[in-house]
C-alpha cells in the first residue's frame, strides 16, 4: 500500500528515532545589543554572552527556541532599547543601564562615581535592597533582569594618565553619564556628550583629550594611535556600571513554564563568564597600550577616595537634589558591603 507522503516522512522520521518538531512550535526571538558583533568564541565578551545564551537555550529547550543576534545597534539604537523591550518588538537585550537614565533617573545610583569600589560589591547588589529595587524598577518598565553584568570604567588620554581629579582640569572629556559629568565639571574638565560608539572619530578628528568607558570598548576602539596614556580600573574604577542582558516581560510571559525555568537558570548561569570577562579586559587594556609604549596606570586607594571625596560633594548631593527618593535609593546603595 502506498502510504501518503506526509505519513511516509514521519514514518522515517519514526524509524530513525527522530521525533519531528512542528514548525509552530518553534520561535525565533530576537537579541539586541550595541557592541560589536563576533563569534560565540571570539570577539566583545558582551556579544559572546549573547551567542552563549542563545546557544545553550536553544540546546535545552530541544531547538523549540531559536535566536538572531543583532550586534552594533542593527535591531534597535540604545535609547530605544527599553521602550523595545516594554512593547515586546525586541526580546532580549544586553543593555548599559545608561541608555535608560533619562527615562528612569531613579537607575543613575548604579553610575555615581565613588560608590562602587569592587566588582564583587556591585555583584553584591543583585540580593541586596538596592539590587532588588534596581530589577523591580526596570520590570515595572518592561524588562526583566536575567544575567548581571558589571565593567569597570577605564581612563585613556591624549598626552598623560589621569589619576586624580586635577588631571581633567581644563581637558575635553568624554564622560558616561549625568552623575560623571558632574563630577568632572566640577573638578574643571570640559565635558563633550556622545555615545560610546563617537568616542573613535572624535579622538581622530581631535575633539577630545581624554574619554572614560569599559576596558572592553577601549580595547575595542583601538585607540592607542591617538591616546599615549591609559588608567586601568585594574586595581581601582572610578566608577562601575552594570549592563544586563534583559528580556522583555511581554515575550518572558509569552513562554511556557519549561521555557521560563531554562530562560533564568541560563541568565544566571553565564555571571562568572560575564566577571571573569570583564576582569580579563581589564588586564587586556593595559596589555594593548603596554604593546603600543603608552603609560600604563592603575589608580590606587588614596587616589579613589580624591575622587569620592569629590562626587560626594557634587554627584552624590545632585542625585539627593533632583531624582525622587534619591537619598534612599543613595543609602540603600551605599549599605552594600
Amino acid at each position: 500500500m502506498k502510504l501518503p507522503l506526509f505519513a511516509g516522512a514521519s514514518l522515517l522520521f519514526l524509524l530513525a528515532g527522530i521525533t519531528p518538531t512542528p514548525a509552530q512550535q518553534i520561535r525565533v526571538l530576537k537579541i539586541g545589543h550595541q557592541f560589536p558583533g563576533g563569534t560565540i568564541d571570539e570577539g566583545d565578551f558582551r556579544d559572546r554572552l549573547c551567542r552563549k545564551f542563545a546557544a545553550e537555550v536553544e540546546k535545552r529547550t530541544n531547538g523549540a527556541l531559536k535566536f538572531e543576534v543583532f550586534p552594533q545597534n542593527k535591531l534597535v539604537k540604545p535609547e530605544g532599547q527599553l521602550e523595545a523591550l516594554k512593547l515586546g518588538t525586541m526580546d532580549f537585550c544586553l543593555m548599559p543601564l545608561n541608555n535608560a537614565f533619562d527615562k528612569l533617573p531613579e537607575l543613575n545610583v548604579t553610575l555615581l562615581p565613588g560608590v562602587i569600589k569592587s566588582y564583587e560589591q556591585g555583584f553584591r547588589w543583585k540580593t541586596a535592597p538596592i539590587g532588588r529595587d534596581v530589577t523591580t524598577l526596570l520590570e515595572q518598565n518592561g524588562a526583566l533582569t536575567l544575567t548581571w553584568v558589571w565593567q569597570a570604567a577605564g581612563i585613556v588620554a591624549v598626552v598623560r594618565p589621569v589619576l586624580v581629579p586635577d588631571d581633567v582640569r581644563d581637558l575635553r572629556v568624554r564622560g558616561a553619564g549625568k552623575s560623571v559629568d558632574v563630577v568632572l565639571t566640577v573638578v574643571g574638565g570640559k565635558v563633550v556628550s556622545m555615545a560610546s560608539s563617537e568616542i573613535p572619530k572624535a579622538f581622530r578628528e581631535g575633539k577630545v583629550d581624554a574619554a572614560i568607558t569599559s576596558s572592553t570598548s577601549l580595547v575595542a576602539f583601538k585607540l592607542q594611535d591617538f591616546c599615549r596614556a591609559v588608567t586601568t580600573p585594574r586595581l581601582r574604577a572610578l566608577f562601575y556600571f552594570p549592563e544586563p542582558l534583559l528580556v522583555s516581560k511581554v515575550t518572558f510571559d509569552s513562554l511556557t513554564s519549561d521555557q521560563k525555568r531554562i530562560v533564568t537558570e541560563v541568565g544566571i548561569s553565564l555571571e562568572k563568564f560575564a566577571l571573569d570577562s570583564a576582569r580579563a579586559d581589564d588586564e587586556m587594556l593595559a596589555r594593548t597600550y603596554l604593546a603600543a609604549n603608552a603609560a600604563v596606570a592603575d589608580m590606587d586607594e588614596e587616589q579613589w577616595i580624591m575622587w569620592q571625596r569629590v562626587a560626594r560633594a557634587a554627584a552624590w548631593r545632585d542625585y539627593e537634589r533632583n531624582v525622587p527618593k534619591g537619598d534612599e535609593w543613595l543609602k540603600k546603595a551605599l549599605a552594600v558591603p
